[in-house]
């Protein structure tokens, strides 16, 4: 492809430069980590990666920008990346409270009399016991209580505790804490919290982590309003000092428990205000506050609409008259947006104004405000403005738009910036429409040509993959050194044809990716349990049915996938295929499904249902579908604040209400 008269073949690396009131210094990682999220937020996910690679060029450790790029490695469905990029920061992040974890992974060792010692580098690198005949004098005391010899395994812990007293602190404190657990886990709450009390009286084990956080558990579980009380205590500390999200959760649980309902209700905002900023989801003020410091197209901050209100976007509370404008501009009233922003008259305003302009309808109006911003002070228009002047003139074609638009490019930088653009990112359309504008401006008429093609071939492409045959997102989990973590990942149905009436079957060797022996009888089973529900709900469309061969794949085959939750999201799949009706893909699901008959399929619940609705959040679905039987598990859950999980989780009991939820209401009257 030819290129526009001044422009270098060579791509540019150099960042966009933004739009501001005045010559500002290089943004900080922090503004471009913020301007980044906003950008994750309305999709336009290879700008965001721009910012951050310039915020980790400056402070490559930065968590925050770190786990932005794992989510848009998440969303575009590059999942090893994800994870690779998750186990960097769970190796860089503080762990203080591991002790729990680690005694599990000891008592479940001693349940195996065959698992000794060799089984130790098991529990991992960061192991807390870093001596393995310590692991075996412990699990010498699990094995003592789950024979039910108590007295015995109690006895073991304090000989343990007396022997590495002085010796050594933490192996110390992991038998007192072994002593307090088999406490609780034999029922004997009030031992297990004198226990811990005794401990938190020694030097050293006042403030500890394992300690207090074993404390407060205990002191939920016996419920009396002292021990309430103390617990509150302990997570009020947690949250002070370490800004944990889990100990606001569990406040708000807490003060609803001691009535005090005022509380309860604060703590409830600031986890869902803690969770949200966790996810990367900037809330409206937020995304108001961003775009009020830097050009961000109005086109883009009109794709969050409908979402739901939050402190931060009360006009009546914002002082800033351009932050206010843009909250305006969001919730749709753009006369009040126009008349804020004319209130200052700096030029990030005159760009939003000639902006309005043209998304209204007046493009002469918008070619005087684009051409001030051009002569005012002769600075080029950066990448993103350009970007909305060009898709102006695309709508407005012919317009004044167009002489400015020209006299814009008469400098390269810009034009180039967005061709770069477009080159690093071959699969965005609208890139490809921009740089098409840019041609058909400088006169290049073959090149624009071949790039509105290219812009709607890669359109259409999009489109497709938006809703698309026998491909279902699935809601999954996996472990990263102990720690439970939510991940959706696709799952693939498709078919092939055979000789009439002699198909209609799944071999066991058509079940591609890595999946157990398990998983694959049950997809097998899914699948005979979905061709006879089709046959039976959707005679009409299901007729040729029996004269296809089937295969079924599971990505990210890099890990087993295992486990029978698969089952909803695998029959939707061979839906979509039996019906060739396509599956939205912003939508994910989770559930065991069991064949009650030959038309009646059961949805059934799954296990670490937080994890999963969380997973799907993170990856900026629509919804997640998941069994009605997992609905009080939800409600009750402290990792997903409940606000978020009646807004953004669909539950269902049956096939017939998922194919609903799916394909839409409608779908039985087709």
């Amino acid at each position: 492809m030819r290129h526009a008269p001044g422009y270098s073949e060579r791509v540019v690396e150099s960042p966009i430069s933004p739009v501001r009131e005045a010559p500002h210094a290089r943004d900080t990682p922090s503004e471009r980590v913020r301007l980044a999220q906003l950008l994750v937020e309305v999709g336009e996910l290879h700008d965001a990666e721009r910012e951050l690679a310039e915020a980790l060029g400056d402070h490559p450790d930065d968590l925050t920008a770190l786990n932005l790029v794992a989510k848009i490695k998440h969303m575009r469905g590059e999942l090893s990346q994800a994870v690779a990029l998750w186990a960097r920061i769970h190796a860089s992040s503080p762990h203080a409270e591991r002790a729990l974890l680690y005694l599990g992974s000891v008592m479940q060792l001693a349940r195996g009399p065959e698992r000794t010692a060799a089984d130790w580098p098991a529990l991992g690198p960061a192991s807390i016991l870093h001596e393995p005949a310590a692991q075996l004098d412990l699990e010498r005391a699990f094995r003592a209580f789950l024979a039910r010899r108590v007295d015995d395994a109690y006895a073991t812990c304090d000989r343990l505790a007396h022997r590495w007293r002085v010796q050594d602190p933490v192996l110390y404190k992991m038998a007192v804490l072994a002593k307090a657990w088999m406490s609780e886990l034999n029922g004997d709450l009030e031992s297990a919290c004198a226990t811990l009390e005794a401990l938190g009286q020694e030097r050293g084990f006042e403030t500890d982590t394992d300690r207090i956080l074993s404390l407060a558990r205990v002191c939920e579980r016996l419920g009396t309003r002292e021990r309430l009380e103390t617990a509150a205590h302990v997570f009020r500390f947690l949250e002070r000092n370490y800004g944990k999200m889990s100990a606001v959760a569990r406040l708000a649980r807490l003060y609803r428990r001691l009535d005090d309902h005022e509380l309860a209700a604060t703590y409830e905002a600031r986890w869902r205000e803690s969770f949200e900023a966790r996810m990367h989801r900037p809330r409206v003020g937020d995304a108001a506050r961003v775009a009020a410091s830097r050009y961000v197209p109005l086109e883009w901050m009109a794709r969050l609409r409908g979402r739901p209100r939050d402190v931060g976007a009360d006009p009546a509370a914002i002082d800033d008259p351009r932050q206010e404008a843009m909250v305006r501009f969001i919730a749709g009233d753009a006369r009040a947006a126009r008349a804020l922003f004319a209130r200052r008259g700096a030029r990030l305003d005159e760009a939003y104004l000639a902006e309005l302009d043209a998304l209204e309808g007046d493009p002469t109006s918008a070619a005087r405000r684009f051409g001030r911003l051009l002569d005012g002070g002769g600075s080029p228009l950066d990448a993103r403005l350009l970007g909305a002047l060009l898709r102006a003139c695309l709508v407005h074609p012919g317009s004044p738009l167009d002489a400015v638009a020209a006299r814009a490019l008469r400098r390269p930088e810009p034009g180039r910036e967005l061709e770069s653009r477009a080159r690093a990112n071959p699969r965005h359309a609208g890139a490809w429409r921009e740089v098409a504008a840019l041609h058909r401006i400088v006169g290049d008429v073959a090149d624009a040509a071949a790039c509105e093609e290219r812009a709607k071939t890669l359109a259409e492409a999009a489109e497709r993959d938006a809703r698309a045959v026998g491909r279902v997102l699935a809601a999954a989990v996996f472990r990263l050194g102990g720690k439970t973590k939510g991940l959706i990942h696709q799952v693939w149905a498709d078919r092939r044809p055979v000789d009439r009436g002699r198909g209609g079957f799944l071999a066991s060797d058509d079940i591609l990716g890595n999946v157990t022996l398990e998983m694959k009888q049950s997809v097998r089973s899914t699948f005979l349990a979905v061709r006879e529900y089709a046959r039976s709900r959707f005679p009409r469309q299901t007729g040729d049915v029996l004269d296809y061969e089937y295969t079924y794949k599971v990505t990210k085959e890099d890990e087993p996938s295992g486990g029978t939750s698969a089952g909803l999201p695998t029959a939707l799949a061979f839906l979509s295929v039996f019906l060739q009706k396509p599956v939205p893909q912003d939508v994910a699901l989770s559930g065991v499904l069991i064949a009650d008959s030959h038309d009646a399929l059961v949805v059934r619940g799954v296990g670490d249902a937080p994890y999963k609705v969380k997973g799907g959040y993170h990856r900026n679905l629509r919804c997640i579908v998941m069994p009605a039987e997992n609905r009080a598990e939800l409600e009750m859950n402290e990792l997903v604040p409940p606000a978020v999980c009646e807004r953004f989780v669909r539950h269902v009991g049956t096939l017939d209400e998922a194919v609903a939820a799916i394909f839409g209401e409608d779908v039985w009257l087709e």
